[in-house]
């Protein structure tokens, strides 16, 4: 008994230190991307250059979360992976925690992304956000056109309904920006949910504040919600989108409420 506890003790403050690490070696890395890889991305053709940036990205943080796996800072199960390889996807997760982005686009091999702008200006992920060629979130109505645009002609598409992670797992809110692209476009929506149990960099939580069970993370691809059963493409706008965001967010507050014990559910883990 007494050395299992030393040995669990042990096994938390070494996450805790894995988890230090691996913001140092994000951060390098995203510099590393922004010197090196975004002068070579110049050289690709522009009709390529999203796609193979993408790829990248996607490779670097299959990497990256891998690594975080091996370390054992978490441990995961991804159900329904298969849904992702199509294209034209319009995907919405919830974002428990910070390495949510992380951890989908390691699955998912290409798709927009909308990031802040915050993040565009920032010596660290700014690199990798101009090789991926993310939408910034600059201006609203911008941000939606641009969207739009993406998803018609034929690109995924993956955004936060709530803007950022989520403060209160009891109290989940989501923004109207996600619900506008869902009726401009009129667009099928494939909603991923995320479960973290125990909860690990939440909002305003320091990043050595880690709990002293390892965290499992459940990333579950959904079956495609129809958009024509929500709304009808000639509602006005406002009444239309407003149906969608309410509809996404009982259906989130559902879904993350319950436990899925369907066995013939496919599963992969890391």
């Amino acid at each position: 008994m007494v050395m299992a506890k030393a040995l669990n003790k042990l096994f938390y403050y070494w996450r805790v230190l894995a988890t230090g690490l691996s913001f140092v070696v994000f951060a390098i890395g995203g510099l590393l991307i922004g010197v090196i890889i975004y002068p070579l991305m110049l050289l690709v053709p522009s009709r390529h250059k999203n796609r193979v940036g993408q790829y990248f990205i996607h490779l670097s943080f299959l990497g990256f979360a891998k690594m975080m796996w091996i370390m054992g800072i978490y441990s995961i199960t991804i159900k329904n992976k298969d849904i992702i390889k199509n294209s034209g996807l319009y995907m919405v997760a919830n974002h428990p925690t910070l390495i949510d982005v992380v951890l989908l686009l390691s699955i998912i091999k290409q798709s927009d992304c909308v990031v802040k702008s915050a993040l565009a200006s920032s010596v660290f992920t700014k690199g990798p956000l101009l090789v991926a060629g993310y939408i910034i979130n600059d201006s609203p109505q911008q941000l939606i056109d641009e969207c739009v645009q993406r998803l018609k002609t034929g690109r995924n598409l993956l955004i936060f309904p709530e803007g950022t992670r989520t403060r209160d797992l009891n109290q989940l809110q989501f923004k109207r920006g996600a619900s506008l692209i869902a009726f401009d476009a009129y667009q099928d929506i494939t909603p991923i949910t995320i479960k973290c149990q125990p909860r690990i960099l939440a909002k305003h939580q320091k990043w050595y504040k880690i709990p002293r069970q390892k965290p499992h993370f459940i990333i579950d691809v959904r079956k495609q919600l129809d958009i024509s059963e929500i709304t009808g493409q000639d509602e006005p706008r406002s009444m239309g989108s407003r149906k969608i965001n309410q509809y996404l967010l009982d259906y989130y507050k559902q879904e993350l409420a319950l436990e899925n014990t369907d066995s013939r559910t496919k599963t992969a883990d890391h």
